[in-house]
């Protein structure tokens, strides 16, 4: 049937590009450039790739969804391509500013190298805020989201305060629409910190992973109960919400180490207790303190995918029971599946989030394509930096001069072309190419080359098995209408990662 000198011989100049998989021994999936699939069944897809004789309803789906060409159809795929790469036509949104390097914590995983509380030499100074600021307001997109993260920004709290002060400044200025996100671990809120935060509609994330002992286990803390202050701040500050009428809760991020896997069934239930509408499922990063202690923390990707699968099924099983919960990750990829729009998420995009997108600001005016090649530096790795401030000439039209040297960068070129999936082998050939994306920093922490290779590409395979679970499951019409109902709530899906 896949023959290809049947195939070349074969009248099918009527068909629009596709790629396919076989899922099973009964239905075929088919995806095109717009993200659209269908599924087929054998002998439909024969009938398809032959152009023979297909039912009428299956027909009209397939010409509907721009598989099989129709006289507008040149045009059509131009306006949905178009319309699923909007991200491309705005440059940075996403400015991470790390305002210290000091954190209270030292967890297991740490992805960040964190200094010691005392360090303060490595705090952000008000005037390389101003800077940054200034910096971050001469880019090209009108929409800004500061983001407060790595390590743990309320121990420079003063200036985490000027830059959202100066940033509304700027903002109304220029005309721009700022918003703010900050990353946190809780332990140093307070009721002063929270009643700013909520006074100036800042959004909060923080880390949860599960019961006090596996959480305290991975996020070390000396002073006092990490756990404790995290569960307790969590529920003061979604209370303090519901009583003001503000929308939203605190958003709590889970990074998955070994001592999680067999407590599938209690960390879900914990984030339900808390009130979380959400559970993002992260596999660990191959970053600083995460690769110092393999047997304690890491397992193999089969591990992970199981991990998945159980935690899935269990959550499937809470909305049947009419418990609203949604698995961030799969929801993400829901959106590309199941609808028309791209859902704003900075990982998971063709080419990635880096320098386009996503911009990270050093304490120290050094400025990164995004906040994994600024951990590298901190591996002694400083290659892929954009810029220094420090070299710029602020004298004559600096925070233009800044923003081209930016985008101009050769690590701004090197990351575009490097995440870019067409014309990457294999990639390009993926039936689920419309919907992964690949990591340069992951691939040359891994390979020390920024080109991924497919075979070894563990995230590829993390991919690829989430996806291979959500299509598997949306041919269930009862689990397709749950996923229909996860994608039609709001979901703040474009924050990038918690401390």
């Amino acid at each position: 049937m896949l023959d290809l000198k049947k195939i070349e011989n074969l009248k099918n100049q009527n068909l629009w590009f596709f790629r396919f998989k076989k899922l099973d021994d009964s239905q075929y999936l088919i995806t095109n450039e717009v993200w659209i699939y269908s599924f087929l069944t054998e002998s439909e897809f024969k009938d398809f790739i032959s152009w023979g004789l297909v039912s009428w309803d299956k027909y009209n789906e397939l010409l509907e969804k721009r598989f099989i060409k129709r006289d507008t159809y040149e045009r059509d795929m131009a306006i949905m391509y178009a319309q699923k790469n909007w991200f491309l036509g705005f440059w940075p949104s996403l400015h991470i500013v790390v305002t210290t390097l000091r954190c209270n914590h030292k967890c297991q995983y740490c992805h960040a190298a964190a200094a010691p509380e005392t360090a303060k030499n490595m705090d952000m100074t008000k005037d390389t805020a101003k800077k940054v600021v200034d910096t971050i307001f001469y880019t090209s997109n009108n929409n800004i989201t500061i983001e407060f993260q790595w390590w743990e920004p309320l121990l420079n709290w003063e200036i985490v305060r000027y830059i959202v002060e100066y940033s509304k400044v700027k903002a109304s200025h220029l005309m721009k629409n700022v918003t703010f996100a900050l990353v946190t671990n809780l332990t140093l809120m307070d009721e002063e910190k929270l009643d700013y935060i909520i006074e100036n509609n800042i959004d909060i994330s923080t880390s949860l992973d599960w019961d006090e002992e596996t959480h305290n286990f991975n996020r070390t803390f000396n002073n006092w109960n990490s756990f404790e202050k995290v569960i307790y701040w969590i529920n003061k500050i979604n209370d303090t919400y519901k009583e003001k009428n503000i929308d939203k809760r605190v958003g709590a991020l889970l990074t998955v180490t070994r001592k999680t896997l067999d407590k599938y069934k209690e960390v879900i239930d914990t984030y339900v207790w808390l009130w979380l509408d959400w559970i993002f499922l992260r596999a660990l990063n191959p970053y600083w303190f995460a690769t110092k202690d393999i047997e304690k923390l890491w397992y193999t990707a089969d591990e992970f995918v199981d991990f998945y699968k159980k935690s899935m099924d269990y959550i499937i099983d809470l909305n049947k029971a009419w418990v609203i919960f949604r698995e961030k990750l799969s929801t993400i990829f829901l959106y590309k599946i199941l609808t028309s729009n791209d859902p704003n998420y900075l990982d998971e995009r063709s080419p990635c989030w880096a320098c386009i997108w996503q911009v990270a600001y050093n304490y120290d005016w050094k400025v990164y394509s995004c906040d994994e090649w600024r951990m590298l530096w901190r591996m002694w790795d400083d290659n892929f930096m954009m810029i220094d401030l420090n070299d710029i000439d602020f004298t004559d039209s600096p925070w233009q001069e800044a923003y081209k040297n930016m985008i101009d960068s050769e690590t701004t070129k090197v990351m575009v072309q490097a995440s870019t999936l067409d014309g990457l082998p294999w990639y390009n050939d993926s039936v689920y190419k419309p919907y992964i994306w690949v990591c340069p920093i992951y691939s040359y922490k891994m390979t020390w080359n920024i080109i991924p290779n497919y075979r070894k590409d563990q995230k590829r395979k993390l991919d690829y098995a989430v996806l291979d679970y959500l299509f598997s499951k949306i041919r269930d019409q009862e689990i397709k209408n749950i996923f229909l109902k996860w994608i039609n709530l709001d979901l703040s899906i474009d924050a990038k990662e918690s401390c």
